[in-house]
Protein backbone atom coordinates (compact mmCIF):
# COMPACT_ATOMS: atom_id res chain seq x y z
CA UNK A 1 0.00 0.00 0.00
CA UNK A 2 1.16 3.48 -0.55
CA UNK A 3 1.72 5.58 2.89
CA UNK A 4 1.57 9.39 2.80
CA UNK A 5 4.90 9.50 2.18
CA UNK A 6 5.05 7.47 -1.29
CA UNK A 7 2.28 9.75 -2.04
CA UNK A 8 3.71 12.38 -1.70
CA UNK A 9 6.54 11.80 -3.39
CA UNK A 10 4.42 10.47 -6.62
CA UNK A 11 3.65 14.31 -6.80
CA UNK A 12 7.67 15.23 -7.73
CA UNK A 13 8.86 14.11 -10.53
CA UNK A 14 12.67 13.49 -12.57
CA UNK A 15 15.45 15.62 -11.90
CA UNK A 16 18.73 15.26 -14.35
CA UNK A 17 20.37 12.15 -13.98
CA UNK A 18 22.88 10.46 -15.75
CA UNK A 19 22.25 6.68 -17.12
CA UNK A 20 25.29 4.71 -17.91
CA UNK A 21 24.91 3.09 -21.48
CA UNK A 22 24.07 -0.41 -21.30
CA UNK A 23 24.00 -2.80 -24.12
CA UNK A 24 21.86 -6.52 -24.65
CA UNK A 25 21.55 -7.29 -28.16
CA UNK A 26 19.86 -4.45 -30.02
CA UNK A 27 18.66 -2.95 -27.22
CA UNK A 28 20.52 0.08 -25.08
CA UNK A 29 19.01 3.02 -23.32
CA UNK A 30 21.32 6.18 -23.41
CA UNK A 31 21.05 9.50 -21.44
CA UNK A 32 18.54 10.33 -18.99
CA UNK A 33 17.38 13.68 -20.10
CA UNK A 34 15.44 16.62 -18.51
CA UNK A 35 14.26 19.91 -20.30
CA UNK A 36 12.35 22.68 -18.01
CA UNK A 37 9.14 24.02 -19.20
CA UNK A 38 8.17 27.50 -18.00
CA UNK A 39 5.24 26.00 -16.33
CA UNK A 40 4.93 26.12 -12.55
CA UNK A 41 3.02 23.54 -11.32
CA UNK A 42 3.01 20.34 -8.49
CA UNK A 43 1.65 17.39 -10.42
CA UNK A 44 -0.32 15.45 -8.50
CA UNK A 45 -3.11 12.30 -8.50
CA UNK A 46 -6.07 13.64 -7.18
CA UNK A 47 -8.32 11.10 -5.25
CA UNK A 48 -5.29 8.43 -4.62
CA UNK A 49 -5.79 6.04 -1.75
CA UNK A 50 -4.05 2.96 -1.03
CA UNK A 51 -4.30 0.61 -4.18
CA UNK A 52 -7.01 3.63 -6.28
CA UNK A 53 -5.61 5.57 -8.57
CA UNK A 54 -6.27 9.23 -8.50
CA UNK A 55 -7.29 11.26 -11.44
CA UNK A 56 -3.32 13.79 -12.47
CA UNK A 57 -3.84 17.11 -13.23
CA UNK A 58 -1.36 16.65 -16.23
CA UNK A 59 -2.02 14.45 -19.48
CA UNK A 60 1.21 13.38 -21.59
CA UNK A 61 0.87 12.61 -25.03
CA UNK A 62 2.15 12.68 -28.63
CA UNK A 63 1.31 14.95 -31.48
CA UNK A 64 0.32 14.63 -34.94
CA UNK A 65 4.28 15.11 -35.73
CA UNK A 66 5.45 12.47 -32.99
CA UNK A 67 6.53 15.22 -30.79
CA UNK A 68 5.96 14.61 -27.08
CA UNK A 69 3.63 17.08 -25.06
CA UNK A 70 1.98 17.65 -22.39
CA UNK A 71 -1.18 19.27 -20.86
CA UNK A 72 -2.55 20.95 -17.38
CA UNK A 73 -5.34 21.87 -15.62
CA UNK A 74 -5.28 25.38 -15.17
CA UNK A 75 -9.24 26.35 -13.46
CA UNK A 76 -11.40 27.26 -16.72
CA UNK A 77 -9.20 26.28 -19.16
CA UNK A 78 -7.05 23.34 -20.25
CA UNK A 79 -3.68 24.29 -21.19
CA UNK A 80 -1.48 22.39 -23.85
CA UNK A 81 2.17 22.87 -24.22
CA UNK A 82 4.20 22.23 -27.43
CA UNK A 83 7.64 22.89 -27.47
CA UNK A 84 7.44 26.44 -26.93
CA UNK A 85 3.90 27.10 -27.66
CA UNK A 86 0.53 27.42 -25.23
CA UNK A 87 -2.94 26.61 -26.77
CA UNK A 88 -5.76 27.57 -24.13
CA UNK A 89 -8.64 25.10 -24.22
CA UNK A 90 -11.99 26.21 -22.47
CA UNK A 91 -13.28 22.77 -20.46
CA UNK A 92 -16.65 21.50 -21.13
CA UNK A 93 -17.00 21.16 -17.54
CA UNK A 94 -14.75 21.77 -14.14
CA UNK A 95 -13.60 18.01 -13.46
CA UNK A 96 -10.44 17.43 -15.38
CA UNK A 97 -10.36 14.18 -16.97
CA UNK A 98 -7.63 13.73 -19.77
CA UNK A 99 -6.46 15.22 -22.32
CA UNK A 100 -4.80 13.40 -25.80
CA UNK A 101 -4.58 14.17 -29.30
CA UNK A 102 -4.86 12.61 -32.91
CA UNK A 103 -3.23 12.17 -36.28
CA UNK A 104 -4.69 15.51 -37.83
CA UNK A 105 -3.80 17.38 -34.29
CA UNK A 106 -6.84 17.91 -32.98
CA UNK A 107 -7.32 17.57 -29.43
CA UNK A 108 -9.54 16.54 -27.09
CA UNK A 109 -10.54 17.13 -23.91
CA UNK A 110 -12.37 14.93 -21.16
CA UNK A 111 -13.79 16.72 -18.43
CA UNK A 112 -16.96 15.73 -16.02
CA UNK A 113 -19.28 17.45 -13.47
CA UNK A 114 -21.50 15.03 -10.68
CA UNK A 115 -24.88 15.31 -10.95
CA UNK A 116 -27.03 16.48 -7.96
CA UNK A 117 -30.59 16.69 -9.82
CA UNK A 118 -32.82 14.14 -9.87
CA UNK A 119 -32.35 13.05 -13.76
CA UNK A 120 -30.62 10.05 -14.31
CA UNK A 121 -30.55 10.53 -17.98
CA UNK A 122 -28.41 13.70 -17.43
CA UNK A 123 -24.75 13.28 -18.98
CA UNK A 124 -22.15 13.74 -16.37
CA UNK A 125 -18.70 13.04 -18.71
CA UNK A 126 -17.50 14.71 -21.44
CA UNK A 127 -15.24 14.75 -24.62
CA UNK A 128 -14.79 18.04 -26.60
CA UNK A 129 -12.89 18.31 -29.79
CA UNK A 130 -10.96 21.59 -30.51
CA UNK A 131 -8.34 22.19 -33.72
CA UNK A 132 -4.85 23.02 -33.73
CA UNK A 133 -5.31 26.92 -32.23
CA UNK A 134 -7.86 25.55 -29.85
CA UNK A 135 -11.00 26.57 -31.48
CA UNK A 136 -13.90 23.58 -30.13
CA UNK A 137 -15.42 22.02 -32.34
CA UNK A 138 -18.17 20.16 -30.72
CA UNK A 139 -18.26 18.48 -27.90
CA UNK A 140 -20.19 14.60 -26.74
CA UNK A 141 -21.63 13.44 -23.04
CA UNK A 142 -21.91 10.27 -21.44
CA UNK A 143 -24.29 9.44 -19.21
CA UNK A 144 -22.28 5.85 -17.95
CA UNK A 145 -25.06 3.65 -19.79
CA UNK A 146 -22.61 1.23 -20.87
CA UNK A 147 -23.26 -1.20 -18.15
CA UNK A 148 -27.16 -0.98 -18.85
CA UNK A 149 -26.39 -4.64 -20.67
CA UNK A 150 -26.10 -6.15 -17.14
CA UNK A 151 -28.27 -4.33 -15.38
CA UNK A 152 -31.18 -2.71 -16.85
CA UNK A 153 -31.91 0.53 -14.63
CA UNK A 154 -30.31 3.84 -14.09
CA UNK A 155 -28.94 3.39 -10.76
CA UNK A 156 -25.61 2.03 -12.37
CA UNK A 157 -25.02 5.01 -14.60
CA UNK A 158 -22.80 7.52 -13.61
CA UNK A 159 -23.32 10.33 -11.18
CA UNK A 160 -19.83 11.32 -9.82
CA UNK A 161 -17.58 11.32 -12.31
CA UNK A 162 -13.69 9.60 -11.65
CA UNK A 163 -14.37 8.83 -8.19
CA UNK A 164 -12.62 6.25 -6.83
CA UNK A 165 -9.90 5.48 -10.05
CA UNK A 166 -8.25 7.10 -12.63
CA UNK A 167 -9.36 8.59 -16.07
CA UNK A 168 -7.66 7.42 -19.48
CA UNK A 169 -8.35 8.43 -22.84
CA UNK A 170 -7.18 6.56 -26.04
CA UNK A 171 -7.24 7.55 -30.00
CA UNK A 172 -7.24 5.06 -32.48
CA UNK A 173 -8.08 6.03 -36.05
CA UNK A 174 -11.25 8.06 -36.36
CA UNK A 175 -12.51 6.60 -32.83
CA UNK A 176 -11.94 8.01 -29.24
CA UNK A 177 -12.13 5.50 -26.01
CA UNK A 178 -12.60 6.79 -22.42
CA UNK A 179 -11.85 4.22 -19.79
CA UNK A 180 -12.92 6.21 -16.26
CA UNK A 181 -13.76 5.76 -12.64
CA UNK A 182 -17.20 6.78 -11.18
CA UNK A 183 -19.50 6.13 -8.28
CA UNK A 184 -22.92 5.91 -9.75
CA UNK A 185 -26.54 6.53 -8.49
CA UNK A 186 -26.59 3.19 -6.65
CA UNK A 187 -23.96 4.62 -4.21
CA UNK A 188 -21.51 2.01 -5.58
CA UNK A 189 -18.22 2.54 -7.67
CA UNK A 190 -17.33 0.97 -10.81
CA UNK A 191 -15.60 1.82 -14.81
CA UNK A 192 -17.41 2.77 -17.49
CA UNK A 193 -16.45 3.18 -21.24
CA UNK A 194 -17.04 6.19 -23.62
CA UNK A 195 -16.94 5.32 -27.30
CA UNK A 196 -16.84 8.22 -29.71
CA UNK A 197 -16.77 8.52 -33.09
CA UNK A 198 -14.11 11.41 -33.42
CA UNK A 199 -15.52 12.56 -37.58
CA UNK A 200 -19.12 13.04 -36.37
CA UNK A 201 -18.64 13.54 -32.28
CA UNK A 202 -21.36 10.92 -31.77
CA UNK A 203 -21.31 8.53 -28.86
CA UNK A 204 -20.65 5.23 -29.89
CA UNK A 205 -22.80 2.43 -28.46
CA UNK A 206 -20.97 -0.12 -26.53
CA UNK A 207 -22.61 -3.24 -24.64
CA UNK A 208 -20.98 -5.06 -21.51
CA UNK A 209 -18.77 -3.05 -20.33
CA UNK A 210 -18.50 -2.83 -16.55
CA UNK A 211 -16.27 -3.69 -13.36
CA UNK A 212 -17.74 -3.63 -9.71
CA UNK A 213 -15.29 -1.35 -7.55
CA UNK A 214 -12.71 -0.88 -10.11
CA UNK A 215 -9.98 1.30 -9.01
CA UNK A 216 -7.70 1.81 -12.02
CA UNK A 217 -8.30 1.77 -15.20
CA UNK A 218 -6.15 1.69 -18.53
CA UNK A 219 -6.68 2.03 -22.31
CA UNK A 220 -4.45 1.88 -25.22
CA UNK A 221 -5.07 1.45 -28.93
CA UNK A 222 -4.69 -2.26 -30.18
CA UNK A 223 -5.20 -2.90 -33.87
CA UNK A 224 -8.01 -1.13 -35.28
CA UNK A 225 -9.76 -1.16 -31.74
CA UNK A 226 -8.93 -0.72 -28.27
CA UNK A 227 -7.73 -2.39 -25.22
CA UNK A 228 -8.89 -1.81 -21.95
CA UNK A 229 -7.47 -3.18 -18.23
CA UNK A 230 -9.44 -2.59 -14.92
CA UNK A 231 -8.43 -3.31 -11.23
CA UNK A 232 -11.49 -4.56 -9.40
CA UNK A 233 -11.83 -5.51 -6.20
CA UNK A 234 -15.11 -7.16 -6.37
CA UNK A 235 -17.07 -8.23 -9.66
CA UNK A 236 -14.79 -9.05 -11.05
CA UNK A 237 -11.90 -9.25 -8.59
CA UNK A 238 -9.03 -9.50 -10.57
CA UNK A 239 -6.83 -7.50 -13.21
CA UNK A 240 -9.35 -7.79 -16.20
CA UNK A 241 -8.21 -6.99 -19.90
CA UNK A 242 -10.90 -5.95 -22.69
CA UNK A 243 -11.22 -5.37 -26.42
CA UNK A 244 -13.43 -3.43 -27.67
CA UNK A 245 -15.70 -4.87 -31.27
CA UNK A 246 -16.82 -0.89 -32.48
CA UNK A 247 -18.82 -2.16 -35.46
CA UNK A 248 -20.67 -4.74 -33.31
CA UNK A 249 -20.70 -2.53 -30.23
CA UNK A 250 -19.41 -4.63 -27.63
CA UNK A 251 -16.54 -5.25 -25.27
CA UNK A 252 -15.21 -8.90 -24.60
CA UNK A 253 -13.48 -9.56 -21.35
CA UNK A 254 -11.23 -11.79 -19.40
CA UNK A 255 -9.86 -12.17 -16.20
CA UNK A 256 -6.15 -12.43 -16.22
CA UNK A 257 -4.30 -12.18 -12.72
CA UNK A 258 -6.89 -12.61 -9.75
CA UNK A 259 -6.59 -11.71 -5.87
CA UNK A 260 -6.90 -13.53 -2.49
CA UNK A 261 -8.95 -12.26 -0.02
CA UNK A 262 -10.46 -14.06 3.34
CA UNK A 263 -12.90 -17.03 2.74
CA UNK A 264 -16.50 -15.20 3.79
CA UNK A 265 -15.41 -11.39 3.29
CA UNK A 266 -18.25 -10.56 0.99
CA UNK A 267 -21.12 -12.72 2.79
CA UNK A 268 -19.52 -10.60 5.86
CA UNK A 269 -19.91 -7.38 3.98
CA UNK A 270 -16.11 -6.84 5.16
CA UNK A 271 -15.32 -3.95 2.63
CA UNK A 272 -12.18 -2.98 4.20
CA UNK A 273 -10.95 -6.63 3.49
CA UNK A 274 -12.84 -6.89 0.39
CA UNK A 275 -10.83 -3.32 -1.04
CA UNK A 276 -7.64 -4.69 -0.41
CA UNK A 277 -6.17 -6.17 -3.48
CA UNK A 278 -2.30 -6.97 -2.42
CA UNK A 279 -1.73 -5.45 -6.06
CA UNK A 280 -1.62 -2.25 -7.87
CA UNK A 281 -2.14 -1.56 -11.80
CA UNK A 282 0.49 -0.57 -13.77
CA UNK A 283 -0.26 -0.52 -17.43
CA UNK A 284 -1.04 -2.24 -20.29
CA UNK A 285 0.76 -1.78 -23.78
CA UNK A 286 0.21 -3.20 -27.43
CA UNK A 287 3.09 -5.08 -28.96
CA UNK A 288 4.18 -6.10 -32.39
CA UNK A 289 1.65 -8.40 -34.08
CA UNK A 290 -1.48 -9.50 -31.93
CA UNK A 291 0.54 -9.23 -28.53
CA UNK A 292 -0.15 -7.21 -25.66
CA UNK A 293 1.49 -6.98 -21.77
CA UNK A 294 0.17 -5.83 -18.88
CA UNK A 295 2.61 -4.64 -15.81
CA UNK A 296 2.00 -4.56 -12.21
CA UNK A 297 3.03 -5.40 -8.97
CA UNK A 298 0.85 -8.09 -6.78
CA UNK A 299 1.75 -10.35 -3.68
CA UNK A 300 2.89 -13.71 -5.18
CA UNK A 301 0.54 -16.10 -3.28
CA UNK A 302 -2.98 -16.58 -4.10
CA UNK A 303 -3.45 -17.41 -0.15
CA UNK A 304 -3.02 -16.14 3.19
CA UNK A 305 0.31 -15.63 2.73
CA UNK A 306 -0.79 -12.70 0.61
CA UNK A 307 -1.15 -10.95 3.87
CA UNK A 308 2.67 -10.98 4.86
CA UNK A 309 4.21 -10.56 1.60
CA UNK A 310 5.17 -6.90 -0.25
CA UNK A 311 4.29 -6.32 -3.93
CA UNK A 312 7.03 -7.97 -6.71
CA UNK A 313 6.96 -6.60 -10.10
CA UNK A 314 5.45 -8.80 -12.85
CA UNK A 315 4.95 -8.65 -16.57
CA UNK A 316 1.97 -10.74 -18.80
CA UNK A 317 2.61 -10.70 -22.42
CA UNK A 318 -0.07 -12.58 -24.13
CA UNK A 319 -2.81 -12.27 -27.12
CA UNK A 320 -5.77 -10.77 -26.25
CA UNK A 321 -7.62 -12.64 -29.05
CA UNK A 322 -7.03 -15.78 -27.26
CA UNK A 323 -8.77 -17.49 -24.18
CA UNK A 324 -7.13 -15.91 -21.47
CA UNK A 325 -8.00 -19.04 -18.89
CA UNK A 326 -5.25 -20.93 -20.99
CA UNK A 327 -1.80 -21.54 -20.99
CA UNK A 328 -1.24 -21.38 -24.90
CA UNK A 329 -2.92 -17.39 -24.77
CA UNK A 330 0.04 -16.16 -22.86
CA UNK A 331 3.85 -15.65 -24.01
CA UNK A 332 5.45 -15.52 -20.88
CA UNK A 333 5.75 -18.55 -18.74
CA UNK A 334 4.83 -19.05 -14.90
CA UNK A 335 1.51 -19.89 -12.87
CA UNK A 336 -0.33 -18.95 -9.70
CA UNK A 337 -3.22 -21.37 -8.00
CA UNK A 338 -5.75 -21.12 -5.05
CA UNK A 339 -8.26 -19.37 -3.96
CA UNK A 340 -9.83 -16.08 -4.85
CA UNK A 341 -12.96 -14.23 -5.88
CA UNK A 342 -14.95 -12.00 -4.10
CA UNK A 343 -15.67 -14.43 -1.59
CA UNK A 344 -12.60 -15.89 -1.44
CA UNK A 345 -13.78 -19.35 -2.48
CA UNK A 346 -13.20 -20.07 -6.28
CA UNK A 347 -10.21 -22.36 -7.12
CA UNK A 348 -8.34 -20.04 -9.83
CA UNK A 349 -4.88 -20.56 -11.74
CA UNK A 350 -3.63 -17.74 -13.34
CA UNK A 351 -1.26 -18.18 -16.46
CA UNK A 352 2.02 -16.47 -18.31
CA UNK A 353 2.97 -14.57 -14.98
CA UNK A 354 6.76 -13.50 -15.00
CA UNK A 355 7.87 -12.48 -11.96
CA UNK A 356 10.52 -9.55 -12.36
CA UNK A 357 11.56 -8.94 -8.89
CA UNK A 358 11.87 -10.84 -5.95
CA UNK A 359 12.84 -8.08 -3.05
CA UNK A 360 12.89 -8.20 0.41
CA UNK A 361 10.25 -6.81 3.08
CA UNK A 362 12.55 -4.16 3.49
CA UNK A 363 11.44 -2.91 -0.18
CA UNK A 364 8.70 -1.60 -1.90
CA UNK A 365 7.71 -0.85 -5.44
CA UNK A 366 5.43 2.08 -6.59
CA UNK A 367 4.20 3.45 -9.62
CA UNK A 368 4.79 0.97 -12.15
CA UNK A 369 4.43 1.30 -15.76
CA UNK A 370 4.87 -0.03 -18.95
CA UNK A 371 5.31 1.07 -22.93
CA UNK A 372 6.09 -1.46 -25.75
CA UNK A 373 8.79 0.13 -28.57
CA UNK A 374 9.07 -0.35 -32.48
CA UNK A 375 11.00 -3.42 -31.89
CA UNK A 376 8.06 -4.86 -30.14
CA UNK A 377 10.43 -4.89 -26.69
CA UNK A 378 8.50 -3.71 -23.43
CA UNK A 379 9.64 -0.91 -21.32
CA UNK A 380 9.24 -1.23 -17.69
CA UNK A 381 9.59 1.40 -15.43
CA UNK A 382 8.82 1.86 -11.52
CA UNK A 383 10.18 3.95 -8.39
CA UNK A 384 11.89 2.25 -5.82
CA UNK A 385 11.85 2.27 -2.26
CA UNK A 386 13.60 0.67 0.92
CA UNK A 387 11.56 1.11 3.84
CA UNK A 388 10.62 4.60 3.54
CA UNK A 389 13.29 6.30 1.46
CA UNK A 390 13.25 7.06 -1.96
CA UNK A 391 15.78 5.26 -3.98
CA UNK A 392 14.87 6.61 -7.36
CA UNK A 393 13.16 5.29 -11.04
CA UNK A 394 14.46 2.29 -12.76
CA UNK A 395 13.71 0.73 -15.67
CA UNK A 396 14.43 -2.54 -17.12
CA UNK A 397 13.47 -4.19 -20.77
CA UNK A 398 11.23 -7.26 -22.04
CA UNK A 399 11.69 -8.52 -25.41
CA UNK A 400 8.73 -9.96 -27.11
CA UNK A 401 9.65 -13.33 -26.10
CA UNK A 402 9.60 -12.74 -22.39
CA UNK A 403 13.08 -12.15 -21.99
CA UNK A 404 14.42 -9.45 -19.61
CA UNK A 405 17.08 -8.39 -22.01
CA UNK A 406 18.15 -5.28 -19.43
CA UNK A 407 17.83 -5.79 -15.96
CA UNK A 408 16.59 -3.71 -13.28
CA UNK A 409 18.79 -0.03 -14.03
CA UNK A 410 18.26 2.90 -12.27
CA UNK A 411 17.40 6.00 -13.55
CA UNK A 412 17.84 8.70 -11.32
CA UNK A 413 17.94 8.87 -7.64
CA UNK A 414 15.80 12.14 -7.34
CA UNK A 415 12.93 11.39 -10.00
CA UNK A 416 9.23 10.11 -9.32
CA UNK A 417 7.25 8.72 -12.11
CA UNK A 418 3.75 10.97 -13.11
CA UNK A 419 1.08 9.12 -10.72
CA UNK A 420 -1.46 7.46 -12.74
CA UNK A 421 -0.36 8.65 -16.32
CA UNK A 422 1.77 6.11 -18.75
CA UNK A 423 4.77 7.17 -20.22
CA UNK A 424 4.90 7.69 -24.47
CA UNK A 425 7.28 6.41 -26.21
CA UNK A 426 7.77 7.94 -29.75
CA UNK A 427 10.22 8.57 -32.11
CA UNK A 428 12.78 5.81 -30.26
CA UNK A 429 12.52 7.48 -26.76
CA UNK A 430 10.46 7.38 -23.58
CA UNK A 431 9.25 10.16 -22.85
CA UNK A 432 7.25 11.38 -19.53
CA UNK A 433 6.42 14.87 -18.08
CA UNK A 434 6.96 16.16 -14.21
CA UNK A 435 8.48 18.04 -11.12
CA UNK A 436 12.07 18.56 -10.05
CA UNK A 437 12.87 18.71 -6.17
CA UNK A 438 15.01 22.14 -7.13
CA UNK A 439 11.62 23.44 -7.64
CA UNK A 440 8.21 23.39 -8.96
CA UNK A 441 8.32 23.68 -12.50
CA UNK A 442 7.65 20.82 -14.95
CA UNK A 443 10.46 19.49 -16.79
CA UNK A 444 9.93 16.88 -19.68
CA UNK A 445 12.32 14.32 -19.17
CA UNK A 446 13.43 11.68 -22.08
CA UNK A 447 15.73 8.34 -22.55
CA UNK A 448 16.37 6.39 -25.68
CA UNK A 449 15.69 2.79 -25.91
CA UNK A 450 15.40 0.83 -28.97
Amino acid sequence: MKNSKMIRAAAVVLSAALLTISSVGNVYAGVCTEKKTSVKKSITAEGSYANWDGVTNVSQFADEKGNFCFAYDNGKYVTVVKGKNKINLKKKTSTFGAVTCDAEGYFYVVTGAANSSTDRNKNTVYVSKYDTKGKLLGSVGDDGSSSLAYYYNDSFRTQIPFDGGNCDVAVNGDYLAVNYAREMYSGHQSNSLLLVDTETMKKVHVDAYYNSHSFAQRVVPYQNEFLLASEGDCYDRAFTLSTTKIQAGMCSSQNTFDFWVKKGTLNDWNMFALNNNFAHLGGIAAGKGNQAALVATSAKSLSSKALKENEQLFIQIFDPQKDLSKENGYITKGTRSGLAGPNGDEQVTNYGVKWLTNYSSSYTISNPQVVSTTKGNYVVLFEHYKGLTYQGVYYMVINSTGKMVVKATRLSANGYLNPSEMPVYTKGKVYWAGNSRKDQYIYINSFAVK
